[in-house]
């Protein structure tokens, strides 16, 4: 369980959760964690998905649900320092620069 390949605060909070909470007996398969992750940024997680974090890390279901709203919130801002009309016009001269190589939408 080591998320080192995508790194989102959720995910790293999972991970600290289990360590901090001793919870050695399975580990979380990497694939899950990229499955939650992405729930929890695309279509949100189902409640299901809530109470399988708080027993594979021994965290209550509101600090999962707490710690998942905190990492959207950041997320969110990253993308609207992104959509600023300096950096959409950056973004475009640099297509431009690159010809086109990697287009940016």
């Amino acid at each position: 369980m080591s998320s080192d390949t995508w790194h989102t605060g959720f995910t790293h909070w999972i991970v600290q959760q289990v360590r901090e909470n001793g919870i050695v007996e399975q580990e979380i398969p990497e694939a899950l964690l990229w499955c939650w992750t992405s729930a929890a940024r695309s279509t949100g997680l189902d409640p299901e998905d809530v109470r399988e974090i708080a027993r594979r890390t021994g965290a209550a279901e509101s600090d999962v649900l707490a710690a998942c709203g905190r990492d959207n919130a950041q997320w969110a801002a990253e993308q609207d320092r992104f959509d600023q009309p300096d950096l959409v016009a950056l973004d475009k001269y640099l297509d431009t620069i690159l010809g086109g190589l990697f287009p940016s939408s």
